[in-house]
């Protein structure tokens, strides 16, 4: 039987990235580790407090903070791929 995704999954789903990307961000600590939570500097806080403090709330929607070319990374491209190994391959026939 397929699980369902309805809302409530999607929620779930959510918070599960949101939960991922603090402990991530506490971990490696962005910015040199220091942290502006409610108007005061951490140093390497906990990921429960960072999402207790609902630090960054952008990550709750988007995975990536931004469209900017820093926060996208690499664009897959299949008909620009495809065209590009058709021509390598061609070039190495002849």
């Amino acid at each position: 039987m397929m699980e369902k995704r309805n809302k409530h999954w999607r929620i779930e789903q959510r918070n599960r990235i949101y939960t991922v990307q603090m402990k991530l961000q506490a971990a490696y600590g962005s910015y040199g580790g220091e942290f502006i939570i409610n108007g005061e500097r951490i140093r390497n806080p906990r990921w429960i407090d960072l999402y207790k403090a609902n630090w960054n709330p952008v990550y709750k929607s988007v995975r990536k903070p931004c469209s900017c070319w820093m926060c996208c990374g690499e664009k897959y491209n299949r008909c620009s791929y495809k065209k590009e190994t058709v021509r390598l391959l061609g070039e190495s026939m002849y």
